[in-house]
């Protein structure tokens, strides 16, 4: 028999096996992410589980294969395990919310395989491109004065991509920028003479500054 003809005669049984019996088709199950469990039983068999859709990429649940003694294994989205199963044992951790789907099924990878072309690495892609983006409005800008005395000009915020300050050209001293109260004329991470500013992408705490003497005006604006 011909490589040929083995194939046809291989897929034709198939087929056949298809017709008289549901094989290789996947099924699906339900988890509530935002009521917690902790190793309920779910009385399902089959040798393929795998979990098709979360709400976050960081959502997750931990399963244990047939008995409770096994080490849970911790799945997010777009991971499982082809191995033979009578049972999972699944818990979900309190703080989650939304519909964790999982899909089964039994005769893996004979007849079922699973492809998932979303990738690993592009689960993040919309906050990446959001963070590209910017924003279509500010977090804050303004103006203000700064004397010998600190002041804080920006609180801790977790939704800032970027902030600038500048000191205003007509100042007679400099505004000296640090990271929080104990900033001085002696302790900065900026100097800022008339004119001159300072910034950052990729720092969300609280921003202080100090006038050399009074009546130093600055602005600022964060995005």
């Amino acid at each position: 028999m011909s490589l040929f003809e083995n194939i046809v005669e291989t897929f034709s049984k198939k087929i056949n096996y298809v017709r008289k019996a549901s094989m290789g088709v996947p099924k699906t199950f339900v988890i509530n992410l935002a009521l917690p469990i902790i190793d309920q039983p779910y009385h399902i068999s089959g040798n393929l589980f795998y979990v098709w859709s979360a709400p976050n990429a960081g959502d997750y649940i931990d399963i244990k294969v047939n008995k409770s003694s096994e080490p849970a294994l911790r799945c997010v989205r777009q991971t499982g395990l082809i191995t033979p199963f009578e049972k999972l044992l699944i818990t979900t951790p309190v703080g989650q919310a939304g519909d964790l789907v999982i899909l089964y099924g039994t005769e893996s990878p004979e007849f079922l395989t699973v492809i998932d072309n979303r990738s690993v690495t592009a689960i993040g892609l919309a906050d990446i491109l959001a963070e590209l983006q910017g924003d279509v409005l500010p977090e804050d800008w303004d103006e203000e004065t700064v004397g010998a005395a600190q002041q804080q000009v920006m609180a801790a915020n977790a939704n800032r991509r970027s902030f600038t300050i500048q000191a205003e050209s007509t100042n007679t001293g400099i505004v000296y920028v640090g990271f929080d109260a104990t900033v001085t004329a002696a302790k900065w991470w900026a100097e800022l003479s008339p004119g001159q500013s300072c910034g950052g992408d990729d720092y969300r705490g609280p921003v202080h500054v100090i006038g050399s003497a009074a009546g130093q005006d600055y602005g600022f604006a964060e995005v």
